[in-house]
């Protein structure tokens, strides 16, 4: 039996032991920890870096031309093969589009061509002001040269305007008694409405710039106050477009009947954002004439609200969009530049295949042959033949969008080249994209259109001024006659 002493010392030789573990199993727990922490933050780092690898390759994907391993790997659509908008196109189809066009080469040099009409900076024959600059004494010596005759040496012309301020027109009527006793009051004119209002040419101004020039209410606001010294609110010059609208309402009537009634309309519609939602600012455009709207619809229900009888007596240019399909026309004539780009995608989607170069070739050169032969001249049957013979190729074997655009083709087969038979009709609907221009700057500029009310007033207010632009009219002389209409 072991002594008391030794069997202390054991158990103090115990405790140490079992602190010196206690002590390495504390440390080895905050060591854990720590790397717990480090495994976390490395797996943190490892998500970051996988997403921001996943961003780089997409971005370089839109600057690279892939090298396509499948035969139909879709390439990406852009303005130049689709109906893509050049805003909405990849960065690497904007570069191309520098380079890149649907129309072929001329041969002509670039720039004006002969006959163009230019624009020279002439002197006027009747300035409204002359300086006349004579030497009244001799630079050598000091005497006076008032008795001497002088000799013109040439004359030059300055072009200003004068200085920008408002001006203020005071009516003050009055009364007089007649002989008789009969008492004969002076009535203010129309244009003074109240005790301060703002006349004509104002209000012409805000409307040219607001509608034309697509100048937010907010910078219009600044553009009066620095350049005329005028403080009109945003407000007021919302009050001041609505009553220009109510004042062209007959005027707007009036080209919407006369665009029921013309033989050949262009037609097209495009999203807009109105308070926050999706709407369309539909557009039928002649050669004079051009009437926008807006409407929650883009289906048929739009179309009968603006023409419930139809156009009957037109031929309606537009793309394959159904809606215009099932309204009452004459005929109907395709845009062939919808067809290009769609042909061109096509292309790049397969080129090994032979259908879609050949039958944009087709479109193009019946497009060529209408500008340059004379119009009993172009060969129709000639090339009706081969349109009839590249629709009746079987694409089977073809990615599904071949068949599905011959399909389409097959089924608007007769108003393909519509602008073959009569010579009025155009071969594109370009010039009705044209009209949106603006109202896309507008929207861009602004943002948005904030309501009904705002974008009604100022589709009918653009279809005015544009129509005005087409007659050779001048558009703010068309406002400032509405403005005049507006006071009376």
């Amino acid at each position: 039996m072991l002594p008391v002493t030794d069997i202390m010392n054991v158990i103090a030789t115990f405790r140490a032991e079992a602190e010196s573990l206690k002590h390495t199993v504390s440390e080895q727990i905050i060591e854990i920890s720590s790397l717990n922490r480090l495994l976390g933050s490395k797996n943190r780092e490892i998500l970051l870096l996988k997403r921001e690898l996943k961003e780089t390759q997409e971005k370089l994907s839109q600057y690279l031309c892939c090298v396509r391993s499948t035969r139909y790997e879709k390439p990406v659509k852009d303005s130049y093969n689709s109906s893509v908008a050049p805003s909405q196109e990849p960065i690497h189809s904007r570069a191309l589009r520098r380079t890149v066009s649907l129309r072929k080469k001329s041969g002509r040099k670039s720039g004006g061509q002969s006959g163009h009409p230019g624009y020279t900076l002439e002197q006027a024959s009747d300035p409204d002001l002359t300086n006349l600059h004579v030497p009244q004494f001799c630079r050598q010596c000091g005497n006076s040269l008032s008795d001497i005759s002088s000799k013109f040496l040439g004359k030059r012309q300055v072009i200003d305007i004068p200085e920008i301020r408002t001006i203020v027109t005071e009516h003050r009527i009055f009364e007089k008694q007649c002989s008789c006793g009969c008492i004969n009051k002076e009535t203010f004119p129309d244009e003074a409405r109240s005790p301060v209002c703002y006349g004509t040419n104002i209000r012409a101004l805000i409307t040219y710039l607001s509608i034309v020039q697509c100048v937010p209410y907010e910078r219009l606001s600044e553009t009066l106050r620095e350049c005329f010294n005028l403080e009109l609110s945003q407000g007021t010059i919302n009050n001041i477009l609505i009553s220009m609208k109510q004042a062209s309402d007959k005027m707007y009537q009036e080209i919407g009947s006369r665009i029921s009634n013309s033989p050949v309309v262009g037609a097209d519609e495009t999203g807009t954002n109105v308070g926050g939602e999706l709407k369309w600012i539909w557009g039928f455009q002649t050669d004079k004439l051009t009437y926008l709207y807006h409407h929650a619809s883009r289906g048929k229900k739009a179309i009968d609200e603006h023409f419930p009888d139809g156009l009957p007596k037109a031929t309606l240019v537009t793309d394959r969009y159904a809606s215009y399909f099932n309204c009452i026309v004459k005929d109907h004539q395709i845009c062939l530049a919808h067809l290009l780009r769609e042909l061109t995608y096509l292309t790049e989607l397969d080129k090994n295949q032979d259908w879609s170069s050949p039958l944009k070739e087709l479109f193009q050169e019946a497009i060529h042959k209408r500008k340059t032969m004379q119009w009993e001249d172009i060969p129709r049957v000639e090339l009706f033949k081969r349109l009839d013979d590249l629709l009746g190729r079987p694409l089977y074997e073809l990615h599904k969008d071949f068949g599905c655009l011959q399909r389409s083709l097959l089924k608007h087969r007769e108003n393909i080249f519509r602008f073959l038979l009569s010579p009025n009709v155009p071969y594109d609907n370009n010039a009705t994209e044209r009209t949106f221009r603006v109202a896309k700057i507008k929207q861009k500029v602004s943002g948005c259109f904030r309501s009904d009310e705002g974008t009604e007033v100022y589709t009918q207010l653009l279809s005015i001024a544009d129509t005005s632009k087409k007659n050779g009219q001048s558009r703010f002389k068309a406002l400032k006659l509405i403005a005049r209409i507006a006071r009376e």
